[in-house]
């Protein structure tokens, strides 16, 4: 790979609204930064607003409040579907914070030589498999007892004030809610004296529709491995009033001490919590 085969599409700054209580970058903004890059190489094709239909993130190094970053991009060669490739880096530092692959209900380009590096490829998520097209039924979820949150409407919370929820906050739809539980902390105190909680390492989310404002949901969520430090995750949202899945997320999520900065062995009592929604036979 080449330098010139990457064009900077995008930058920005990591501001303290983008901060969670792992005190690094959220998720999502780290999204949002790779969609403006695919709307920036969009523009560029002349596609108009460009349609996501499935996105790949790794990370790979957290960025904090004030870091300077840029979106590199490319076009990637496939005979299928319109890819993007997507690199977002520390401006200063050129320290690699993530990479995304970006699949478009669009056609190829002819002529595009990109080939997505080491680095970007999937490291533990095989992007072959369709986890929308595998999903189990709603009742399938709910006899297993892996409601993820209560019933509700998409509201503009959920789009950011848009009528339709935009590809890179379809994240929204499955976190976004009230909890089953009365008192939900995705912060563990463990009986070790760290505090500790799971950073996300890969995700592949595959769209199966937009959502409009409106639209009743509801989202579940099954752990299919449980290493010594990572959980393997489906996650799905299920349109209520058609039992249609929407989406499905499939993600690699890494123990994290807070305090520490590093990853680390899931705490046992945490370990147990996860354990009650372990169920190995829905990797299909």
């Amino acid at each position: 790979m080449s330098a010139e085969q990457l064009s900077v599409t995008h930058t920005s700054s990591v501001t303290a609204d983008q901060i969670d209580e792992l005190g690094h970058m959220n998720v999502r903004y780290y999204g949002q930064n790779a969609v403006a890059g695919t709307q920036a190489l969009g523009e560029q094709l002349g596609l108009g607003e460009p349609d996501i239909t499935s996105s790949y993130t790794r990370h790979h190094h957290e960025q904090l409040e004030g870091n300077a970053l840029e979106v590199r991009s490319a076009i990637i060669a496939t005979s299928t579907q319109l890819q993007f490739f997507h690199e977002l880096r520390n401006r200063d530092t050129d320290d690699l914070a993530a990479t995304f692959i970006h699949t478009l209900a669009n056609p190829p380009v002819e002529g595009a030589e990109f080939e997505v590096p080491d680095y970007g490829q999937a490291r533990s998520i095989d992007l072959n498999v369709d986890r929308l097209a595998s999903a189990p039924t709603i009742g399938e979820l709910r006899s297993r007892g892996l409601e993820m949150r209560l019933e509700r409407q998409v509201s503009t919370e959920d789009s950011m004030g848009a009528d339709v929820v935009p590809a890179w906050l379809t994240n929204n739809l499955l976190w976004n809610g009230e909890s089953l539980e009365e008192s939900e902390s995705w912060i563990n105190d463990t009986d070790d004296g760290d505090r500790v909680a799971f950073a996300s390492m890969e995700t592949h989310l595959r769209i199966a529709r937009p959502v409009a404002v409106g639209t009743r949901i509801q989202s579940f969520s099954a752990t299919i491995d449980i290493g010594d430090k990572i959980l393997h995750e489906l996650n799905w949202v299920f349109d209520l009033d058609t039992d249609q899945v929407l989406a499905a997320a499939e993600t690699i999520d890494l123990a994290f001490s807070i305090p520490k900065r590093r990853a680390r062995s899931i705490p046992p009592e945490v370990r147990a919590n996860e354990e009650k929604r372990f169920y190995p036979d829905l990797d299909q």
